[in-house]
Parts: C-alpha cells; sequence; structure tokens
C-alpha cells in the first residue's frame, strides 16, 4: 500500500476539508521545512497541533491551541553552524565530509535547481529584462543542450562529468597552483591544511567508478522522463553501463588561462568575503544586450525541438533529495562522486550508511530519548483530546545527557498592532463574501480589503506565486495593463474556476507610501 507524503504536492489530497475533520495532530517529522508546513496546515484551518521532535539525548513537546497559543513559527530554531568555506567546499577540502557537502551542493544544483529554472524559463513569454533572468536563460540553456533522446546519452553525460569532476578539474587547479607554487611569503601553497589533488584514471572494474556514471545517468533520465534500465542498483547492470561509458569519447583538457585568473580571484577572495560579496553583485548588473539576442535566439532553437507539452510540466520532473528511499539513486550518486573526490584528495573514504547519515543531517536516535519524547506527547493529547484549560498544558523540553527535564506553559500568541484599533494573531484569517460570488474582480478584492480595514492593499500572492505586485504596475507606463488586471475576475487570474475559495496573502501599508505591514493576516476570498 502506497503512503503519501503531506506537503504542498500533495494538498489536493490533504486538502483544507481533510484537515478540518482532524481533532487534533501529532508531529514526529526529521526537518524544520516539513514542520513549518504542518504548522501552516494546522494554523490555517484551526486545529490543535502537539509538535515534537529528538535529537540524539535532547527532545521537545510544544502545543499549539487555536487562539490560546503561539505556534511552532512564531519562534526560529537555532540554524545548524554548517557553514564550510566556499574554497574548501570547490577546491580544498580537509575531511571527507566536505566531499560530501561538495556532492550533495552538486546534486542541488544538477538535478534540482537547473530543471526547476528551465521549467520557469519555459513558463515566460516576455524576452529576459533583468540580470536575473538572462542568468536563468543561460542556465536554461546550458541545461537544455544536455537533453537526452536516450539513456546512452545519459551514459554519455555521467562519463564526460566524471572527465570533468576527477580529471580535467583537477587538471586546471594544478595548471593554477603548481606543486612548486608559493605564496607571497615564501611557503610552499600546497601546504597543510591545502592537500593538491590527484587526478583519476575512469576504471570500468572499480565499483565506485561503476556507481557514479549508472546513479548519474539514471538520476539525468528520470529528470528527462527517459526510461532507466531494470535492476540499475545491481552490481552486474553497473559494471555494464560502466563498460559502455568506457567506450564514451571525453573531452580533451586545454588549459584555461581564463579559469585559472578566476579560480586565483576566488582564492584571493576568501579572506574578504563582504568586498568579494559586493564586486559579485556589480558583475551581475552588467550584461550586453547583444548577448541577450544571441541567447533568445538559441533559447528559440532549442524548445522548437521539444514535445509539445503545455507549459512544459511534463517535459522535466526536478529531482528532489530524498534520502530515504535507496532505489532513487540519490544517496548511491552522493556516496559515489564524494568517494571519488576524496580519492582525489587522498582522504578517507566513506561507507554508504555514513555518508547518507551526513548528507540527511541524521543523528541516530535514542530510543531512550523517543520513548519519554513520545509519553510526554501523548499526555498533551490527551488533556487536548479532553479539552483541557491552556494552563494546564506543559510544553517540554528534555536532556537526557545533563539530565534535565523543562516545563513550562505555552505561550501565548504573538499580538501586532496594525493601526490603532485594529490588532491581530497568527489564528486571525481575514475572510471576503462577495455578493458577486465568482464574478469578484480583483479591484473589488482589494477595494473590500481597503474599506473594511482602513488599510492600503499592495501585493497579492497565492502560495509562492505573484498575482499582481503593486510596485510595477502602478507605474504609469502600466495604465492600461493596470486597469486590465484590475478589472479580470479573480478565479481567471488564480486559475481556480471550480473551487469554494482561494486563500490569499495580501500586503498591506497604512498609506499609499508607508512601508509594508508584518503580520497581516492571509486573506480568503469566498466565491459562493
Amino acid at each position: 500500500m502506497g503512503l503519501d507524503k503531506v506537503h504542498e504536492g500533495t494538498a489536493h489530497i490533504f486538502t483544507d476539508n481533510f484537515f478540518g475533520k482532524l481533532n487534533a495532530v501529532t508531529n514526529a517529522l526529521d526537518n524544520v521545512q516539513a514542520r513549518r508546513y504542518i504548522d501552516m496546515r494546522c494554523v490555517s484551518n484551526k486545529v490543535p497541533l502537539i509538535e515534537s521532535g529528538t535529537l540524539g539525548p535532547k527532545g521537545h513537546v510544544q502545543v499549539v491551541i487555536p487562539y490560546k497559543t503561539e505556534s511552532y513559527s512564531s519562534q526560529n530554531d537555532p540554524e545548524d553552524n554548517l557553514n564550510i568555506p566556499i574554497c574548501t567546499l570547490k577546491m580544498f577540502p580537509e575531511e571527507t565530509v566536505h566531499c560530501v557537502e561538495w556532492s550533495r551542493d552538486k546534486f542541488g544544483k544538477l538535478f534540482t535547481q537547473a530543471p526547476k529554472t528551465l521549467l520557469m524559463v519555459l513558463g515566460k513569454t516576455a524576452a529576459p529584462v533583468t540580470a536575473q533572468e538572462i542568468s536563468a536563460l543561460k542556465e536554461a540553456i546550458r541545461f537544455l543542450k544536455h537533453r537526452p533522446a536516450s539513456f546512452a546519452d545519459c551514459v554519455r553525460y555521467a562519463r564526460n562529468k566524471f572527465q570533468k569532476y576527477f580529471v580535467n578539474d583537477v587538471r586546471q587547479l594544478l595548471f593554477t597552483y603548481p606543486l612548486e607554487f608559493k605564496t607571497k611569503d615564501g611557503t610552499l601553497f600546497w601546504s597543510l591544511p591545502k592537500r593538491p589533488p590527484k587526478e583519476l584514471q575512469f576504471d570500468p572494474k572499480d565499483p565506485l567508478h561503476a556507481e557514479f556514471v549508472t546513479s548519474m545517468a539514471c538520476l539525468l533520465a528520470n529528470v528527462w522522463n527517459v526510461k532507466e534500465p531494470e535492476k540499475a542498483r545491481k552490481a552486474e547492470t553497473r559494471l555494464k553501463i560502466a563498460e559502455e561509458a568506457a567506450s564514451v569519447k571525453v573531452n580533451e583538457f586545454k588549459p584555461s588561462e581564463k579559469k585559472a585568473k578566476a579560480i586565483s580571484e576566488e582564492v584571493s577572495k576568501e579572506d574578504n568575503k563582504e568586498e568579494s560579496k559586493e564586486e559579485t553583485k556589480g558583475e551581475e548588473l552588467k550584461f550586453d544586450p547583444n548577448d541577450v539576442n544571441v541567447l533568445v535566439s538559441q533559447w528559440k532553437e532549442l524548445t522548437a525541438k521539444l514535445p509539445k507539452k503545455e507549459g512544459g510540466g511534463e517535459i522535466v520532473k526536478p529531482e528532489e533529495f530524498e534520502k530515504d528511499v535507496d532505489s532513487n539513486h540519490h544517496i548511491d550518486f552522493l556516496h559515489a562522486m564524494a568517494n571519488l573526490r576524496a580519492r582525489n584528495y587522498k582522504l578517507e573514504e566513506m561507507s554508504w550508511i555514513n555518508v547518507k547519515l551526513k548528507a540527511g543531517r541524521i543523528i541516530p536516535a535514542l530510543a531512550t530519548t523517543t520513548a519519554c519524547i513520545a509519553g510526554l506527547q501523548t499526555i498533551e493529547l490527551i488533556k487536548t483530546l479532553k479539552k483541557a484549560d491552556t494552563s494546564l498544558h506543559r510544553n517540554a523540553f528534555l536532556n537526557l545527557a545533563l539530565p534535565l527535564l523543562s516545563l513550562s506553559e505555552p505561550g501565548p500568541p504573538p499580538v501586532t498592532e496594525l493601526r490603532p484599533g485594529l490588532k491581530v494573531t497568527l489564528w486571525d484569517i481575514w475572510e471576503v463574501r462577495s455578493k458577486n460570488g465568482k464574478d469578484i474582480t480583483l479591484k473589488e478584492l482589494l477595494e473590500t480589503l481597503e474599506q473594511t480595514y482602513k488599510l492600503q492593499p499592495r501585493d497579492v500572492l497565492k502560495g509562492a506565486k505573484s498575482i499582481y505586485f503593486y510596485a510595477i504596475m502602478s507605474a504609469e507606463s502600466k495604465k492600461s495593463e493596470n486597469e486590465a488586471v484590475l478589472g479580470t475576475r479573480l478565479v481567471d487570474l488564480l486559475g481556480v474556476k471550480d473551487a469554494e475559495y482561494a486563500d490569499l496573502n495580501v500586503t498591506f501599508a497604512r498609506d499609499s507610501k508607508g512601508e509594508v505591514l508584518y503580520g497581516t493576516p492571509p486573506v480568503r476570498v469566498y466565491f459562493s
């Protein structure tokens, strides 16, 4: 029996109606993003939430009661201090975990960000104007050029990536900084903690090499909806794919003075990060209109060859990193890539399970901590189901290593004063019911909100999608377009013609020239 995850992509399964029928929700999730999503759904549907979590010997239970307490998202957990200097990550790993982080970063760029960028650019009709749009177009073109027609193309791509990461990039780095290179003070550049890398020679009989080309080829195939071989994770299948990869003619290495200069600049800027960021910002703003025309021409040529599928939604499928499904090749890819890089730098290799633990930020659970937190959570759930007074509930903070158990009453929801006489909390939602029903226009919505709450509506968003952007549409040159958008029915703008209602995020200011207010409630527009 298949189970569906509760996240944005399954909102059509776990609807507001589903959440509204629940007496309470109990959480035992392993990441902050998932916790915030469940918290958001419980808050919007006014459902009690008993949030819990463990981290080694530490654990917590938080009680969230509609209208009476703060929510999980009211507080920010301290972020893990996992920042690794860019140069260490890209060129000078000091330990194997740096190689794991490097491979995790490559996974995100190759199989998550690039496909998403392509889908975003495919959904646009206007020519790029800003530096950010031009950068996105370049990335989309680069990704589209590698579109495979068959699994053999995926193998070819993987073999060339092996050559780039573990051979050519090493040669380029040593071209920039030869083994005898010395710094200004006369010391050898390649002195610990910097380790000089050594290139690898592709060996189809090496299980790690076979794992790399197989997992990368399968990931690319999955992104582009190309069928992967059966039993691709079996050793014999991997070796067969590796033999195929060995026959691929790889890109020949050519030393690049331009790349050498870029590497040198990056290394020298590492000690002055703020200056580097400012210079990068300045560089991003420069672009040549002629280059844009060339890019647009390339884009049209490449997209003309794509299957005619509306919006490009079925053309590519971004791979979201998932550590708990072994068959998806994610951990296989990270394991092979991280350890091949470790071989480059003569670092100790890491086992498959340890790569999974490191890449997934997993700290092994302790049965004693889990038992304690489960018990404390169950006690609070019973109180919730019996509708006990909020003063009887307790948030729990546990650390068995000390040992420490701290209990406290749940905090009240923070109150935000938007203007004199208008206060809100996170539990508020502003409802709009129009006599026009499904014919309500964006203009009518904004006027209703302004008249009701005596605030100036600005931007309108549905989730992450922008519906109306005040700063742009209020420009004189956009007058006619602004009037057309304001006069459009909301159901048409949102694409929700059969929905009973729609939840929107609307930003507000106290007046037309004021700053955007923080803490305004979401807006629910009913169409019936």
